[in-house]
């Protein structure tokens, strides 16, 4: 009975083992593809300036669309003043 049950037992550790190898990932292997970079939106042209900033930067777009297009924060209905930069 013990030497059936030494080569079975064998066999399955060597089976175990071989899927394990398999599961892990090798560098070898290509990277999935990353999702696409959602594309910016489409605005209208309508003209209603805003101000707004990014970091330190405060810039007068011509509606708010276009400054969150650039990933602005809108921090004023209106033009941005031209003292304060």
């Amino acid at each position: 009975m013990k030497r059936s049950i030494l080569p079975v037992s064998g066999l399955a550790a060597i089976l175990i083992l071989t899927g394990c190898m398999e599961t892990m990932p090798r560098p070898d292997r290509p990277r999935p593809p990353r999702p696409p970079r959602p594309e910016k939106p489409i605005c209208t042209r309508e003209y209603a300036p805003v101000c707004a900033t990014k970091g330190w930067r405060r810039k007068t777009f011509s509606n708010e669309c276009m400054a969150r297009a650039e990933r602005y924060t809108v921090i004023s209905p209106k033009p941005c003043d031209k003292d304060r930069r």
